[in-house]
């Protein structure tokens, strides 16, 4: 009995200093801000860069120096009353907010510009319409603006330390939204898809779009090999369907053409199940070159389609830039396709001399495109 009590007795007097600690922090916020509320950042980067920043945050603890739940109300009380004390504090807190507000694209700083920021009169209207009772916070905005370079695949942000966690909305176009808590010394870090960049970009994008996104160009490329007569002539015609491909997305692009409806897709699919088809049969003449050519066109009416939305706001060299850079990606895609298909075709037949690899895989591609049809159809009542 007399261990339990002196057990006991230890973990009590262990407790008191955390009870001391736990008390002083219920006191101590009884003299700071009351009823603070966190900041909050509405971000938009439209098509061509333009970058602008609405921030809302509690303007009178800011001028203070301290975060909104540190600044005491008889220090924001001395900074609203006293004469010339809130005037003064304006233009340093300014400077201070442009200059600790920091943006980068890819990892280099641009030029924020603050386009709007609290005044007194402002500032001390909207705490006599809170009341007396709720005269803190007094949450007011500031705007800024900065142009984001064309081709930026990542921005960041950095707030003042001052005003604490920024909850921040990153909005760009109809499509991409993020919400993030920004910590103070830490960077908000947006992923975004910006027009330009130059042809290096688009080249990587146009290859993509065939190996390994490009289902439709890899069977097409592989019907084109299957029914040449030899792969100088598979290449060629190669060449003839990206042109074709160039021609329509060249028309939508700059607006010639207007895009396309959804028709396009299944339509694309029976250019695939026709070419597994004319494979199949062997007959396609070295001279044909207009299937590839006609084909070629209508593949690019469906990748205009699927892309014209996102061209709203780019400039002549940004589209430059697509048609060049994008087109020779799609065409060196097509060539790997083809090498490859080629390179393990000759292998099969060095393995297996006596069997016939073409028909059976042209088959595989006219079926592959049927059933590409039939899914198109069916897409929208799925």
């Amino acid at each position: 009995m007399s261990h339990w009590l002196q057990a006991s007795s230890v973990k009590m007097w262990a407790a008191i200093p955390g009870a001391l600690l736990l008390a002083a922090l219920l006191v101590a916020p009884a003299g700071a801000h009351p009823q603070w509320k966190e900041a909050n950042c509405i971000a938009v980067v439209d098509d061509s860069g333009k970058l602008t920043l609405t921030v809302k945050f509690d303007v009178p603890s800011f001028l203070t120096g301290k975060l909104p739940q540190e600044a005491p109300v008889a220090e924001l009380d001395a900074l609203m009353t006293a004469p010339r004390a809130l005037e003064d504090a304006i233009s340093p807190a300014r400077d201070k907010f442009a200059k600790s507000l920091k943006v980068t694209a890819d990892g280099e700083r641009v030029d924020v510009e603050l386009r709007q920021f609290p005044e007194a009169e402002a500032i001390r209207a909207q705490s006599a319409r809170q009341g007396e009772v709720d005269r803190y916070p007094v949450l007011l905005n500031a705007r800024l603006a900065a142009k984001i370079p064309a081709g930026t695949r990542r921005v960041e942000m950095t707030f003042p330390a001052e005003l604490g966690t920024v909850f921040t909305n990153f909005r760009m176009g109809m499509e991409y939204q993020v919400v993030t808590a920004v910590v103070p010394g830490e960077a908000g870090v947006f992923d975004v898809e910006l027009p330009g960049g130059g042809v290096l970009r688009f080249f990587g994008s146009g290859f993509l779009h065939v190996a390994p996104m490009g289902w439709d160009h890899c069977l097409f490329m592989l019907a084109m090999l299957l029914c040449a007569e030899t792969l100088r002539i598979a290449l060629l015609r190669s060449l003839i369907f990206t042109l074709g491909h160039a021609v329509t997305l060249s028309l939508v692009a700059t607006g010639t053409l207007p895009p396309t409806g959804p028709w396009i897709e299944p339509v694309i699919a029976l250019t695939i199940a026709w070419a597994g088809y004319e494979a199949w049969r062997g007959a396609v003449v070295k001279a044909r070159w207009v299937v590839p050519l006609a084909f070629g066109l209508v593949h690019g009416l469906g990748f205009a389609a699927a892309a014209s939305e996102r061209l709203t706001g780019w400039d002549s060299s940004d589209i430059a830039g697509l048609l060049v850079g994008f087109n020779l990606g799609v065409e060196s895609a097509h060539v790997v396709v083809i090498l490859t298909a080629s390179l393990l075709l000759g292998l099969a037949a060095a393995r297996r001399p006596d069997v016939d690899f073409k028909r059976p895989l042209s088959a595989l591609v006219a079926a592959a495109g049927v059933i590409l049809f039939v899914a198109a159809l069916l897409g929208p009542a799925i």
